[in-house]
C-alpha cells in the first residue's frame, strides 16, 4: 500500500513540475520544529559491478516516520530531455531505476546519505505488476538522468518533500 502511495505522489509531482508549478522543497515550520527537506547533491554514480544500480547522493532532514522513493531515469542518449519531467515519462525512458527500498533516519538532525536505486522492484502497469525493470528498461549510463527523491515524513503524509532535477550520471573507475 505504501509503495502505491508513494509511487502514485511522486507521479503527481513529475506532473506538477512538468505543468510550470514547483515541488516543495520544504515543508513548512510548525509548532517550533525544524524544517524538513531534502537535497541531491552531486552526479549519481553508476556501481562498478551492476550498471543497473546508481547511487545518489542527498542531504535531508525529517522527523517521527520516513519513507523515501529515489529514482533516476535516462533517455536512449543519456541527454536531458525535458520530457522525462512529464506524467508517464517511463514510457520514453530507455533507462530506470529506482527504489522504495532505502532506510531514512528522521530525528530532526541534518543528515548526508547515499541512496541506493536499482532495478530489483516489479515493473508496474496499470494492470500491476508485469515482471522485473529490468526486463524493460537498460543499464544506467553516463551522461545526463533525471533524479528524483521523494520523501515522507510526520509533517509531510500526504505529499512528499521532493527534489527533482537533472544531475550527471557517472561510471566511477
Amino acid at each position: 500500500m505504501r509503495f502505491r502511495r508513494i509511487a502514485v505522489v511522486a507521479a503527481a509531482a513529475g506532473a506538477l513540475l512538468a505543468a510550470g508549478g514547483a515541488p516543495a522543497a520544504a515543508a513548512p515550520d510548525t509548532a517550533g520544529t525544524k524544517t524538513s527537506f531534502i537535497r541531491v547533491t552531486g552526479a549519481v554514480s553508476i556501481d562498478r559491478s551492476d550498471p543497473r544500480v546508481g547511487h545518489v547522493r542527498a542531504v535531508y532532514r525529517c522527523t517521527g516516520t520516513g519513507a523515501l522513493w529515489a529514482s533516476v531515469k535516462q533517455v536512449a542518449d543519456r541527454s536531458r530531455d525535458p520530457r522525462l519531467a512529464a506524467e508517464g515519462s517511463s514510457a520514453i525512458a530507455e533507462a530506470w531505476s529506482d527504489s522504495h527500498r532505502n532506510a531514512v533516519t528522521c530525528d530532526g538532525r541534518v543528515r548526508t546519505a547515499v541512496f541506493t536505486v536499482d532495478q530489483l522492484e516489479p515493473y508496474f502497469t496499470e494492470n500491476g505488476p508485469t515482471g522485473q525493470k529490468s526486463d524493460v528498461y537498460g543499464p544506467l549510463r553516463s551522461g545526463w538522468g533525471w533524479t528524483q527523491l521523494c520523501l515522507f515524513d510526520d509533517a509531510n503524509t500526504e505529499v512528499p518533500l521532493s527534489d527533482m532535477v537533472f544531475t550527471r550520471v557517472v561510471a566511477r573507475r
